[in-house]
């Protein structure tokens, strides 16, 4: 295998053929093209200097996976055989496992009324789990998918306005309303250390993590609902993730009290979340926002 390395100027700037150039100077038959960042973008617009550059070069699919996973040999040569056979499906996802566990994380999943998205098979042992076989569903996340190219042709790039998650969320509600198909294929396997960026930027127990979730969530519902729904919406929600929190993680009331509050001031003003306001969340705490 050929190694070659491309900052993400000179990819997005000489395109494809300044890449078939340098590709042409290598014996080897498979080639492996890094574009490298130079800095932190958080996931989508990460991922979408990749989406970018592949669109560029003419490749038919993007596979979207986090860096802490890790694949069975077959699972990418299974998505790309679903989707060559499912010309009307536009992406798929694969049975995803707890990286270690024979427990399932999800083999993606459905978008709810409510504004959440219901798993499929979590936390359901790998031997319940169908090892085969495929079935439509309507939530992909971005920890592995293997998406058309044409799919960001037509509906645009994954959103940048949240630094971390949330761009699966909302690139799911994009295809659903665009009435594009998607599947799981139960053969191809991920594992998945799953949650090992956030814990290491947010412990479990700090009021930070959640607040950059939610904050996600409801920012991004801002476009989907009407404003009257939205808020009301946000205050149900409230009502049950807050005291959800305080039996499930021991939080204090006061804390979950500014958090509540915290999470309206901030998704009625916001547009998004940024790479500073995450820092700031995880690690310096609410009361310095």
């Amino acid at each position: 295998m050929a190694f070659t390395s491309y900052d993400r100027a000179t990819a997005e700037a000489g395109g494809r053929e300044a890449v078939e150039r340098a590709l042409s100077k290598q014996d080897a038959k498979i080639q492996l093209v890094v574009v490298e960042a130079r800095e932190n973008l958080g996931f989508a617009a990460g991922s979408n200097v990749g989406v970018r550059y592949t669109t560029k070069v003419g490749a038919e699919f993007v596979l979207l996976l986090n860096n802490d996973t890790v694949l069975a040999p077959d699972s990418v040569a299974r998505l790309a055989g679903f989707l060559a056979e499912h010309p009307d499906y536009v992406a798929a996802t694969g049975q995803i496992r707890y990286f270690g566990r024979p427990v399932i994380w999800n083999c993606g999943g459905d978008l709810t009324w409510f504004g959440s998205r219901r798993y499929l098979f979590s936390e359901q042992p790998v031997d319940a789990t169908p090892q085969d076989g495929w079935r439509r569903i309507t939530f992909i996340t971005g920890c592995a998918a293997l998406i058309r190219t044409s799919v960001f042709a037509r509906l645009g790039l994954l959103t940048e306005r949240f630094f971390f998650g949330e761009e699966d969320y909302e690139f799911s509600l994009r295809l659903k309303r665009a009435q594009l198909q998607v599947a799981c294929c139960f053969g191809a396997v991920i594992q998945h250390k799953v949650g090992s960026s956030i814990d290491r930027a947010a412990p479990p127990a700090t009021l930070g993590r959640y607040y950059i979730y939610y904050l996600n969530r409801f920012i991004d519902m801002k476009d989907y609902y009407p404003g009257p729904i939205w808020w009301f919406w946000r205050l149900l929600s409230l009502s049950l993730v807050l005291p959800r929190l305080k039996l499930s993680r021991g939080l204090s009331w006061s804390g979950l009290a500014l958090l509540g509050h915290r999470l309206i001031r901030d998704s009625t003003r916001l547009q998004g979340v940024s790479k500073e306001r995450f820092e700031t969340a995880t690690r310096s705490g609410l009361d310095s926002l």
